[in-house]
């Protein structure tokens, strides 16, 4: 396996990449990384809430602890 590894800067939100040729008529796996860990965006501390108008929409119409298939089908594949 051939790899390449670069390190760029975007500009105006794009990165051109110039292969080898010997990665001309190959498929190829892009994953991009920022090259420093002080380069993330920050996130905000603050957590993301519903909207109001969805409280009590939602209900719960089955039964979590029951079994979900009947015991007489427990032995069906043996």
């Amino acid at each position: 396996m051939e790899a390449l590894r670069l390190i760029a800067k975007p500009n105006n939100h794009q990165l051109v990449i110039d292969l080898p040729p010997s990665m001309n008529d190959c498929l190829l796996e892009v994953i991009v990384l920022p090259a420093q860990a002080d380069q993330l965006p920050a996130m905000s501390g603050r957590r993301r809430r519903p909207s109001p108008m969805l409280a009590g929409t939602v209900g719960l119409k089955d039964d979590l602890l029951a079994a979900a298939v009947p015991e007489t089908d427990w032995d069906a594949l043996q």
